[in-house]
């Protein structure tokens, strides 16, 4: 007789299958638990997190408590208050929806809820232990709830070993608090790390109140307010100046309906208000709210809720690609079904921000510049049917690139990518580095998360020409730079760093980044923030000295990020490409 190779799987193991999908880390218990309080009308919420969030994470709120049967029921798989029917699903305006977090949750972890609803005698604790243990008793009759899970993925080794370090955990917690502390201004959030409180807001009056909560007011000013309502969607939100970019895209938020989500339609449609505006390799950062009936986005299409799907994602795009376009643009009324046309235009004005990503083409004049500056031999050279003297002098091409005349054929230079690799090794010998000491000492407010990592990493950084002392409150003192680095942009140079620190080891590069990895990589962000920009002008002997220091590096025919340094176009690959081979 054969038997039956299929069976229906026991409720423990469906359980930790679904944490599996909806628990990813401990900032993803925290992400549920701030859901639950938000959708109980709680007006504050207070997160305590020992070890990273692996040792305990307790969230208490003062929302509307629950009831015994209630408390019993939520760690029951698909029980919920927020929907009843199938219609339910096309309406939610809640947070949770599906009833499995708090299963979830049990099923990986050691449990506590203590809860009460307002006016009760008496309270309910239930503790879920090893093995799914349940215990139910009275409890004070505090309103609101308490949840507190302790030794996360404990009984599931194989997913606890895939954890990073506590640091790196905690700042995972700190942009989900941060997250959810945008999207509800109302509600004032509290955040303590191993006994040490790291964000504290009280409710605020405005989305631009808590902007400047969590983030200062030396950041808040390099962001511009937008606004935009409309019948399909209303916009609200903030987007930076296009002179303030960044070097990753750390800093793009997007809210619908107030939950963070990540979408490329969305995203697209920022992109392409800064169109010839930002250059292509930097990234505007940006904090999106957009309001839209429920009727018209799927917020069921990912376990965790990150994605959504919208019914006219077109017309999602047009809106917003015209809300940021108006913020860059004041004075511009952009239709967002249709293209910018002349009679859209206020009269007498013209965009404030304007910038070519295209290299401009070079009239006559320009031509005639660039070569009455070079000796009139290396202009018979140039133009000759053969190249056979090697000159030394090197003219522009646009406004990024150099060449020079040999007798091998056209030599083409990156300025910037050659100024990166010579940098970027003398950054790594750290012993040619000569930390210049500031005569006013820099204090640089940093968003919570990106303080956290700096703060971690100081001692690497300090190797590196850097010295960065803990202000407290998310504030940093820099008393010395290196001394290539002294105009460069010190507050977007740390924001970088963090933003690549956190990105190596999210991507599971290393489970703990080695100091070198590490060194590696802040050298590559340090060389790229100095090295020579393209609009700067260097003189022959600057550009000379420039590729001697550039054939003494280890790789010079590329810079840290894989671009090529130089291009030698020759003779014979010159005659092919006019067909006279």
């Amino acid at each position: 007789m054969i038997m039956s190779a299929i069976a229906v799987l026991p409720d423990i193991l469906i359980n930790k299958i679904a944490a599996g999908e909806v628990i990813e880390r401990p900032a993803s218990v925290v992400r549920e638990l701030i859901d639950n309080a938000v959708d109980a009308r709680s007006t504050q919420v207070d997160i305590e997190i020992l070890h990273g969030g692996k040792k305990l994470i307790k969230v208490s709120d003062n929302g509307n408590g629950m009831i015994r049967d209630d408390a019993l029921l939520c760690f029951e798989r698909h029980a919920t208050s927020k929907i009843a029917s199938e219609d339910d699903l096309f309406d939610i305006s809640t947070l949770g929806f599906r009833g499995e977090a708090l299963p979830a949750i049990a099923s990986v972890s050691k449990i506590t809820l203590i809860t009460a609803p307002d006016d009760a005698n008496a309270g309910t604790r239930v503790e879920i232990g090893t093995n799914n243990k349940r215990d139910t008793s009275d409890a004070p009759p505090l309103a609101g709830t308490i949840v507190e899970v302790r030794d996360i993925f404990y009984n599931t080794p194989g997913r606890r070993k895939f954890l990073k370090t506590n640091p790196t955990e905690f700042s995972h917690i700190i942009e989900t608090v941060t997250q959810k502390a945008l999207a509800y201004p109302e509600v004032g959030f509290s955040l303590r790390h191993n006994n040490s409180e790291t964000l504290n807001v009280s409710s605020a009056s405005s989305l631009k109140e808590r902007f400047h909560q969590l983030y200062g007011e030396e950041y808040t000013k390099e962001f511009l307010e937008l606004q935009s309502a409309g019948k399909i969607i209303s916009i609200t939100g903030f987007c930076s100046k296009p002179d303030v970019t960044r070097g990753s895209k750390s800093h793009q938020y997007i809210f619908v309906n107030r939950r963070p989500v990540k979408n490329p339609t969305i995203n697209h449609g920022v992109y392409s208000a800064y169109r010839n505006i930002i250059p292509k390799d930097r990234h505007p950062a940006y904090f999106l709210f957009l309001e839209v009936a429920p009727q018209v986005v799927d917020v069921n299409v990912h376990p965790a809720k990150r994605e959504v799907k919208f019914e006219r994602p077109n017309d999602i795009h047009m809106v917003v690609e015209a809300a940021v376009f108006e913020a860059l643009n004041p004075g511009y009324k952009k239709d967002a079904l249709s293209h910018l046309s002349a009679s859209e235009k206020k009269e007498g004005t013209t965009p404030v921000f304007e910038y070519s990503q295209h290299e401009r083409i070079p009239d006559s004049s320009f031509i005639s510049e660039s070569l009455s500056a070079m000796p009139q031999a290396t202009q018979s050279d140039f133009f000759a049917a053969g190249m056979t003297s090697d000159v030394s002098e090197f003219f522009r091409i646009g406004e990024a690139f150099l060449a020079r005349v040999t007798d091998r054929g056209l030599l083409l230079i990156d300025q910037h990518a050659v100024h990166e690799r010579i940098l970027f090794e003398k950054f790594l010998r750290k012993a040619s580095i000569i930390p210049d000491p500031l005569f006013l000492p820099l204090r640089i407010e940093l968003p919570p998360r990106e303080y956290a990592l700096i703060i971690q990493h100081k001692e690497v950084l300090h190797s590196l020409g850097l010295d960065i002392e803990d202000f407290g409150g998310n504030n940093i003192i820099i008393r010395s730079l290196p001394k290539e680095l002294r105009k460069a942009d010190a507050k977007g140079l740390l924001l970088d760093i963090a933003s690549d620190i956190l990105e190596q080891e999210t991507n599971g590069i290393t489970a703990d980044l080695t100091e070198q990895s590490l060194v590696e990589k802040i050298a590559a962000r340090l060389a790229c923030h100095k090295s020579v920009r393209g609009r700067e002008p260097l003189n022959n002997a600057e550009i000379t000295q420039m590729m001697s220091d550039l054939e003494k590096t280890d790789a010079p025919e590329r810079c840290p990020h894989g671009r090529p340094t130089k291009i030698l176009l020759t003779l014979d690959e010159l005659q092919k490409m006019f067909r006279r081979k």
